[in-house]
């Protein structure tokens, strides 16, 4: 005869691997819808002040044209394209209209890029980590590249992500970071002038690039009033993670996650001055990585105005010309579904 006691732990432990159960095919569920399931998108071509650059377009909407190989730009000399994105400052970065190229450097008469490998932390604690100074006179030189448009040739099995190196090959990217890997999450999602999704809720954090050169971002919390507020003043695009590391210029009082990690970020100063960040993390005895405090405050010591996180972890790293410029926790490491890329400008702007 089993004594009443037995029952009652017998209840119990049933009760417990019941809700292990359930829990465990919600998450799985929740693991298959938000990151693992591949969705269809409908890309539609916005409206902008620029149709030149959604003129090379394909019939999907979607921009499948890749530029010149980095060897090839080094090689030739770009037309100058200056529609006064920078208000005319900043001569001194740029060439008469050669292409001046190093193993830290990138200059012509649009274009002009120079990455410095940075040392911070402690002996017991070392950070390494990359900053690429960007100077465009033309946004279209501010690219986003995204795995569907190269399904031909991607040779994994999930067309819907890629390997940065590949794609930043691909699209012929002077420099080239991970993005914000929308196509593992619900987000809004606009890349050079294509709106490939927009849903609310939002996965993270938002940061828009607009036509004019400015940057903006807003908080996981933005409403629908917001986003046509945000359509209005034509996104050029729109990247989903975050979280912002800079409010109103100013660095946040905290973070929801204060742990060390590879990191991956941009930075805008002014129309037309941007910066890419990338850490290396997770790599004993070579670079710890980064909090978002800490990432946050480098940007602000910069006099960065406006800076955005981007995914982090084995996806964050950093191309230069085709080639790794940062150093990845993982020999391969994880695929993304887009990439953040400067290249000489891709069309003439209409100069509006």
């Amino acid at each position: 005869m089993i004594k009443p006691q037995n029952k009652s732990i017998k209840r119990l432990m049933t009760a417990i691997v019941v809700d292990l159960l359930v829990l465990g095919a919600f998450l799985g569920a929740f693991t298959y819808f938000y990151f693992l399931r591949e969705r269809s998108y409908t890309p539609t071509v916005l409206s902008s002040p620029t149709p030149a650059i959604t003129a090379a377009t394909t019939e999907s909407g979607t921009d499948a044209q890749a530029t010149a190989a980095p060897a090839e730009n080094a090689a030739v000399t770009p037309e100058v394209t200056d529609t006064g994105l920078l208000g005319g400052k900043f001569s001194d970065k740029f060439t008469m209209g050669e292409v001046e190229q190093t193993d830290t450097s990138y200059r012509s008469a649009n274009v002009s890029i120079e990455i410095t490998k940075k040392t911070a932390g402690t002996e017991s604690r070392p950070i390494v980590y990359y900053l690429t100074d960007i100077y465009v006179k033309d946004i279209s030189s501010f690219r986003t590249a995204v795995a569907l448009d190269y399904k031909d040739q991607n040779k994994g099995d999930h067309k819907n992500v890629m390997s940065t190196l590949q794609l930043s090959q691909i699209t012929g990217a002077l420099v080239a970071i991970s993005g914000d890997n929308f196509a593992y999450h619900q987000s809004i999602s606009v890349r050079n002038g294509v709106e490939w999704e927009n849903k609310l809720p939002v996965f993270g954090d938002i940061c828009v690039l607009y036509y004019d050169g400015t940057m903006e971002t807003y908080p996981q919390t933005i409403k629908r009033a917001d986003v046509d507020a945000i359509y209005a003043k034509e996104p050029y695009q729109i990247w989903t993670f975050g979280p912002q590391l800079l409010v109103d210029g100013q660095v946040p009082t905290s973070f929801a996650n204060a742990k060390a990690n590879p990191l991956s970020a941009v930075g805008y100063y002014e129309p037309g001055h941007y910066c890419f960040i990338l850490v290396d993390g997770r790599q004993k005895g070579y670079s710890w990585g980064m909090n978002y405090a800490e990432l946050a405050q480098i940007f602000y010591d910069l006099g960065c105005k406006v800076a955005f996180n981007l995914d982090g972890g084995d996806t964050a790293v950093m191309t230069y010309l085709g080639e790794w410029r940062s150093q990845p926790e993982e020999s391969s490491p994880r695929d993304t579904s887009d990439i953040l890329y400067i290249v000489e400008p891709t069309t003439a702007s209409s100069g509006k």
